[in-house]
């Protein structure tokens, strides 16, 4: 079912408008302090994970980073600005790319930030042509995990680094495609040593809150996009009931062998 969906028109439809001001304002609630303002909150990144994927990824100046499954850009345009390499940040959705063009030219990065359609099994770059790579909350999309994962390891240089958050899951959910209960013998077997395998920080009570506080808000949340409340309602209770399948969420950090 979930691998049937078309999520590249989900996604154009999601990142059709400007970024919530609703969800913006849930997502402060639950993250308070640790919420990354700047990175609009289509994922559940967090301040800390954010400067844990700077310290990880390893790279300065003269570096490229692939922000893989990048949405509106704001996690990897972040990174970039805190380590001064050079961005390319890739997605299915051209409505996402859109958006991020304009973050990274709001933020003076214009220069060295570019944004380009792809999947995560279909980058369409060159083999180890970038120093790392980042992907935040965004590889549970893909029906072909191992597919996703050798093409990450095509476009790496030896030695780089890949460090990205997602779910390990105990059961598949519904309305999701086909997932893993452990991430580490797929990064293994596509050419990854796994330096840091571990579940993030309150992951399950700011991912449950933040979905209540949005259907408190769903009759707000629909007017703000023109959606039917019906319709943004089942949307959110379809994700909710995905999250007791969720054995942890995870952050990763591996290297390139």
């Amino acid at each position: 079912m979930g691998a049937e969906r078309d999520w590249k028109a989900l996604f154009e439809q999601t990142y059709a408008g400007a970024p919530s001001a609703v969800a913006d304002r849930v997502f402060r609630q639950v993250f308070g302090a640790e919420y990354p303002s700047g990175v609009d909150p289509s994922s559940y990144i967090s301040t800390t994970e954010l400067e844990r994927f700077v310290e990880e990824l390893r790279v300065g100046g003269n570096s490229t980073i692939a922000d893989l499954g990048c949405g509106r850009g704001g996690p990897g345009l972040w990174v970039a600005a805190a380590t001064g390499a050079r961005l390319i940040g890739v997605d299915i959705a051209s409505n996402a790319l859109d958006a991020a063009r304009q973050r990274a030219d709001a933020m003076q990065l214009g220069e060295r930030a570019e944004f380009r359609e792809g999947s995560f099994e279909s980058t369409g770059l060159c083999a180890s042509s970038v120093d790392a790579i980042m992907s935040v909350d965004a590889l549970l999309f893909t029906a072909d995990k191992a597919a996703a994962l050798r093409e990450f390891r095509r476009i790496i240089r030896d030695g780089g680094r890949l460090v990205f958050t997602s779910w390990d899951y105990h059961r598949q959910p519904r309305g999701r495609p086909p997932q893993l209960a452990d991430h580490r013998p797929l990064l293994t077997m596509c050419g990854f040593e796994v330096l840091a395998y571990e579940e993030t920080h309150d992951w399950r009570r700011r991912i449950s809150d933040t979905t209540t506080g949005l259907l408190e808000h769903v009759e707000e949340l629909a007017a703000e996009s023109g959606d039917d409340v019906a319709k943004t309602r089942a949307e959110l209770m379809e994700m909710q009931a995905t999250f007791p399948a969720m054995r942890s969420r995870i952050i990763v950090v591996a290297e390139a062998r």
